[in-house]
Parts: C-alpha cells; sequence; structure tokens
C-alpha cells in the first residue's frame, strides 16, 4: 500500500512539473523597436499575442515639450497600427511622464491596445 501512494505521489509531482514547463513556454514574446529621430527616441516594446505596445518617447529633459512628445507618438502608433495589419487602437490607461534627472532624460509612456 505504502509502495502505492508513494507511486501516485511521484506520478502527480511528475505532472505538476511538466505543466510548468508549459506555462513558462506561453509566455508572450516581446519585440523591442528602438527608433532614433531628430532630438528625440520612440522606443516601443510590442507583444504580439496580446495585441498591446508601450511607445516610449525620450528626449533631454531641457528639450522636453509635452505636446510634441504627444503628437509624435501619436503618429507613430497610427503608423504603427497600419503597419502590423491592425484596424484601430485604444489606450489602455493615462499616459505617464517621468524624468530622470541624473541623466537629464525625460520620459514619456503610452499604453496602446492594438484592435483587429
Amino acid at each position: 500500500m505504502k509502495k502505492f501512494i508513494i507511486a501516485i505521489a511521484f506520478l502527480f509531482v511528475a505532472l505538476v512539473g511538466v505543466s510548468a514547463q508549459d506555462r513558462q513556454a506561453n509566455v508572450p514574446l516581446t519585440v523591442l523597436i528602438s527608433e532614433p529621430a531628430d532630438g528625440y527616441t520612440i522606443n516601443i516594446e510590442y507583444t504580439e499575442m496580446l495585441g498591446e505596445a508601450r511607445f516610449i518617447y525620450v528626449t533631454n529633459r531641457f528639450t522636453y515639450d509635452e505636446d510634441e512628445a504627444i503628437k509624435a507618438v501619436r503618429e507613430r502608433i497610427i503608423s504603427f497600427t497600419k503597419e502590423k495589419g491592425f484596424f484601430s487602437y485604444s489606450y489602455m490607461r493615462p499616459t505617464i511622464t517621468k524624468t530622470d534627472y541624473s541623466a537629464n532624460k525625460t520620459y514619456f509612456y503610452s499604453f496602446v491596445l492594438l484592435q483587429k
């Protein structure tokens, strides 16, 4: 009887280990794209399986203009949506602006959900 219980426990542990490996294999891959422009850079973190993208506008904190950042990111979102074959997009949450004073950089984050 003890051998039977030990065999069942061993089989249970083996199945749990296999299912944990399967879950790790299903982690969505994120593509990182960096596009330098005149005075700023737009970094795109795109997860294809989820249809989610994060657009990060990076510039010198002394030359940062929020209206310019919004315009540049919006134009890139529209062109990115067309490039990837999506028909529309929506913002997942409000934009975030962060300033790194030690590196003299300002980061403008925009979170987008792409829809087919």
